[in-house]
């Protein structure tokens, strides 16, 4: 009779150990998450992205770069608490042609990595001359490839300012075109070759080379 109320014991005791281990292993229970990503759209200039897998507590978020600070020139960036899912856009500045890492980044740390290939449709210059190109000249320009956000642009010469007479120069654009026109008097300046820069009010430019002589 002892016998059997010791191996009774026994049993509950078993039992009790198993639906302990159970109960704990069930309280260890892990959720994992899925990494953040994003995803990007768009052509030209403007790139649209959207996002997924962010920390659902993340309120606001913002766009950079890791690998150049001069491939976004503007950028927004929106999420709603709760849904881990930001989105926005951003205005590719005036960089070399290649590929760029764009980090989206929410308020609590986390952050999602791509890249951006920035292609060969960089801006392109063009001069056009009705007389001989001396000083006095009078020289039309026109640019395309700038910013569709520009709405202003100035002409310049980072090799000689005396280059372009003071007073002469005239550059307008019309916003959503990217396109550049304008022109100057070319000043009393030595034969050579000179740089002719066009400069849109978001910093974006484009070059070409005059010759005079």
């Amino acid at each position: 009779m002892e016998n059997k109320r010791w191996v009774a014991l026994i049993l509950i005791r078993a039992f009790l150990i198993c639906a302990l281990v159970i109960s704990a292993a069930s309280a260890m229970r892990i959720t994992v998450q899925s990494e953040a990503v994003i995803s990007l759209s768009g052509s030209g200039h403007d790139v649209s992205f959207t996002g997924a897998g962010f920390l659902p507590t993340d309120t606001t978020c913002y766009v950079s770069s890791p690998s150049s600070n001069g491939v976004i020139l503007s950028s927004a960036c929106v999420v709603e608490a709760g849904t881990g899912a930001p989105y926005g856009g951003f205005t590719i500045g005036n960089v070399p042609p290649g590929e760029y890492v764009i980090q989206v980044t929410g308020n609590y740390g986390d952050f999602a990595q791509t890249i951006v290939q920035v292609n060969g449709d960089t801006p392109q210059f063009s001069v056009s001359h009705v007389a001989s190109l001396q000083p006095g000249s009078r020289v039309s320009i026109q640019a395309t490839g700038l910013l569709p956000t520009d709405t202003t642009c100035q002409l310049s010469s980072p090799s000689s300012p005396n280059v372009i007479l003071p007073g002469t120069a005239a550059c307008v654009i019309q916003a959503g075109t990217g396109v550049a026109y304008g022109g100057f008097i070319i000043g009393n300046v030595l034969p050579g070759s000179y740089v002719i820069q066009v400069t849109g009010n978001q910093g974006d430019f484009a070059q070409t080379v005059l010759a005079v002589g």
